[in-house]
């Protein structure tokens, strides 16, 4: 438990619910950064600058999850029995940070002079080394949000400052990681080797960037709201059989998978469509700052109408069906400007997604916790973290299957954009194959989303719920 420096009425006032409101939302920015720097670049990177296979690359993302899969159960029950003077979760984000910005590093450092296999080989060490420290920082992140404060408004406010940081990590990515790449570079035309180069060099300064907000993160927050109750002795087995027995965290977890497989599979594809079907990949910058501005007010407004009673179930489909729409438009078209436009639109539906996405979490935790007397919060994000990798391994999987589908050839289609020939004319399945996993897969992906919520029904339930809880933690106290 962590030990507080103050009397009680000081973490009730203003001054301290801002600085912790910031302090913690900065945590998302890094964790973007990071996030999106893997899940919009690592693919194109791999076949345009590593000079690996789309198969193969699509292959180890896949074939990595499995370690995630032992690595995130592993830090999941560790912190749930982890007791500091630093408190429970807060260790784990200051520590991790380091290992994310190594991760970050490597991972971008694909020695382009070795042979094909050893390349390969060190994309996957690499890759499991960034998901590690990933990890690390990101998992205790959603439980420690029910620490942060007791007051379910004071949490729904203390996630929404953390989505609209997450959305400014994801403006900063695109607006300055291309620019940055090509200053590193030595050109905006820069290819092969120099381009590898000009990835490698960024990701040092945002590793470097990445180190400095998670420590001023971890010291602006205070767990002020401890578990009522510790795990004690369990087992996996055991740990498993609590979980399933929440169907709303079992909802969850569908949710999860949906909405990140048709988020990140229209980012892993954005840069071939706006490079080989719109022809010019300065028009990505526009698209993603429209994609991550938009939402930002919608993040606002989403937290404003749920602290004035509607219901975090109804906000979170209605931001779904607003994509919905969006992706049907991506799916649909071939126009830059069209295209843009929807994102700007699914932006909008990904802000009411989004901030309520991180304000059920919690919801859903505490909803374990009074099913089964024990606090697993830890455990429970390792595991949303996990499906959350396996989504995202989903989403780059399948557009790397569709690019071989497509016969997907970099340099054939780069001569093809420099002398001006049309790739839907001259490579038609290429030029399907992009569109779809630009926009198609996150269509369908989105309506199961939808779909996977129907029953939800907790936010009537929690305010008893956590009158039981408060009820215990007096008791304990």
């Amino acid at each position: 438990m962590q030990k507080l420096k103050h009397e009680p009425a000081y973490y009730e006032t203003t001054k301290f619910k801002w600085r912790q409101r910031i302090g913690f939302g900065i945590s998302d920015y890094a964790c973007n950064l990071a996030y999106l720097l893997a899940n919009t670049y690592l693919l194109f990177y791999y076949t345009n600058c590593a000079g690996l296979a789309a198969g193969a690359v699509g292959f180890m993302f896949v074939v990595t999850k499995f370690i995630d899969a032992f690595t995130d159960y592993m830090v999941g029950a560790m912190i749930d029995r982890t007791d500091t003077k630093m408190g429970r979760y807060r260790p784990w984000m200051l520590y991790g940070a380091p290992v994310l910005a190594v991760g970050m590093v490597l991972l971008f450092s694909v020695p382009t002079g070795w042979s094909a296999g050893a390349k390969l080989a060190w994309a996957y060490v690499t890759y499991v080394i960034f998901s590690f420290g990933y990890t690390l920082v990101n998992i205790p992140m959603a439980p420690i949000v029910s620490s942060l404060s007791p007051s379910a408004t004071e949490r729904t406010k203390i996630s929404t400052t953390r989505t609209v940081f997450s959305n400014l990590g994801s403006l900063t990515s695109s607006l300055f990681v291309l620019p940055m790449v090509y200053f590193f570079s030595g050109s905006k035309d820069a290819t092969g080797t120099a381009l590898a180069t000009g990835y490698r060099n960024t990701n040092i300064v945002l590793g470097i960037i990445v180190i400095i907000i998670m420590a001023v993160c971890v010291f602006s927050i205070v767990e002020i709201n401890p578990p009522t109750k510790s795990a004690g002795k369990s087992s996996l087995i055991k740990d498993i059989g609590s979980l399933v027995k929440n169907k709303y965290y079992i909802m969850f977890l569908g949710e999860v998978f949906f909405l990140f497989l048709g988020y990140l599979s229209m980012y892993g594809a954005m840069q071939y469509y706006y490079t080989y079907i719109v022809g010019d990949v300065s028009g990505m910058s526009l698209a993603l700052t429209l994609l991550t501005l938009l939402a930002i007010p919608t993040m606002i407004l989403a937290a404003y109408l749920n602290g004035k009673g509607i219901a975090k179930i109804k906000l979170i489909q209605f931001g779904a069906i607003v994509d919905i729409v969006g992706y049907a438009i991506l799916f649909f078209t071939s126009d830059g400007t069209i295209a843009t436009a929807a994102l700007g639109l699914i932006g909008l539906g990904f802000g009411f997604r989004s901030s309520m996405f991180f304000s059920m979490m919690p919801d859903i935790f505490d909803y374990t916790e009074w099913q089964v007397g024990r606090n697993l919060g830890g455990t429970q994000n390792a595991i949303q973290g996990f499906v959350n990798k396996v989504s995202s391994a989903a989403a780059s999987a399948i557009v790397s299957a569709l690019l071989v589908w497509g016969n997907y050839d970099a340099s054939k289609l780069d001569k093809a954009i420099a002398d001006g020939v049309d790739i839907a004319t001259k490579y038609p399945q290429t030029h399907t194959a992009i569109n779809f996993a630009f926009g198609g897969l996150a269509l369908v992906s989105t309506v199961m989303a939808v779909v996977v919520l129907l029953p939800y029904d907790l936010d009537k339930k929690y305010p008893q719920i956590r009158a039981d809880l408060d009820k215990r933690h007096n008791e304990n106290a």
